[in-house]
């Protein structure tokens, strides 16, 4: 399937979009001492995002899903959403488990196929499931319980979440 114009303008922006917030949390790290989780998940937010503009390209990814992936990528662009960028740095966090929870919902739509694209795409560090996996278990400890519920119930599968 081909992308609109407008989707393929939108890509582009979240292009510039990763770009940008590859070097904000690179630069913020050097700035703070941030450990543990709250770091690894920073950390992570600029690949997965990368993920999800590759599988947004991808012709094999039904139209329903990528639907959903653009609506995420909107919500991870916006500086206002559950917990707002500019509180950093869990306000990214926030937007790391929103992208977990899609990805999750990419391999529980599509299955072994899933796994495989989500393989393909990967170019972070580690396991691309791990990770998913990682996130999505250790986001009790980190989002309060109103705010995970939320992301659940836009961005979740019901699966991998518990």
């Amino acid at each position: 399937m081909n992308l609109p114009q407008v989707e393929l303008e939108r890509i582009e922006r979240a292009e510039r979009f990763y770009s940008r917030l590859r070097r904000r949390v690179a630069h913020w790290l050097g700035r703070h001492h941030v450990e543990g989780r709250l770091r690894d998940y920073m950390l992570l937010l600029p690949d997965l995002f990368a993920l999800l503009l590759r599988l947004m390209r991808d012709p094999r990814v039904d139209v329903v899903l990528k639907a959903q992936l653009i609506l995420v990528s909107a919500y991870v662009i916006s500086p206002i959403d559950l917990v707002p960028d500019f509180l950093m740095p869990i306000g990214l966090a926030d937007d790391t488990v929103a992208l977990a929870f899609i990805l999750s919902r990419v391999v529980a739509m599509m299955g072994q196929a899933g796994e495989a694209l989500l393989r393909e795409y990967w170019e972070g560090e580690g396991d691309i499931l791990a990770q998913i996996q990682r996130i999505v278990v250790g986001a009790d400890a980190l989002l309060n319980k109103r705010i995970l519920a939320r992301l659940r119930r836009r961005f979740g599968n019901g699966q991998a979440e518990k």
